[in-house]
């Protein structure tokens, strides 16, 4: 068995990649990762969604991976966002500050609606659900 699997689904403007298993250094999971990223942007895809949820196991070589496919996809432009991390994944990043460097979500519809494009996808025009309500 692959130690992770990941199924690309198109949504609007967005790609959302949904990894399941582990994503572990050495276990060709970060490889696979990064290339799938890489092959998004290559094609002209620049709002990337990761679907943490299915992710059971992650240890530093895939924090070093995220970080990889953000920075490789900042750089060309464009946005990528993590959504549903699984509990041990959400404790991995908290360890590691790295929960404040990505936008974090915890459902599809709220993290499409964040991605340019959004208001095409449900968000209210003028409305950006990153940002707190001012008084």
């Amino acid at each position: 068995m692959a130690p992770l699997t990941i199924t690309r689904r198109d949504v609007g403007p967005v790609v959302v990649l949904a990894l399941d298993g582990r994503l572990k250094f050495d276990e060709d999971g970060d490889l696979l990762l990064r290339e799938q990223v890489a092959a998004a942007v290559a094609s002209g895809d620049h709002n990337i969604l990761l679907d943490l949820q299915g992710v059971h196991q992650m240890d530093s070589g895939g924090v070093g991976t995220l970080v990889a496919v953000y920075l490789h996809v900042a750089k060309r432009g464009g946005k990528l966002k993590l959504m549903a991390p699984s509990e041990r994944v959400r404790r991995v990043l908290h360890m590691t500050h790295l929960e404040e460097a990505f936008e974090i979500f915890e459902t599809e519809a709220d993290a499409l609606r964040t991605f340019d494009g959004g208001s095409a996808l449900g968000a209210r025009p003028g409305s950006d659900p990153a940002q707190p309500a001012r008084s």
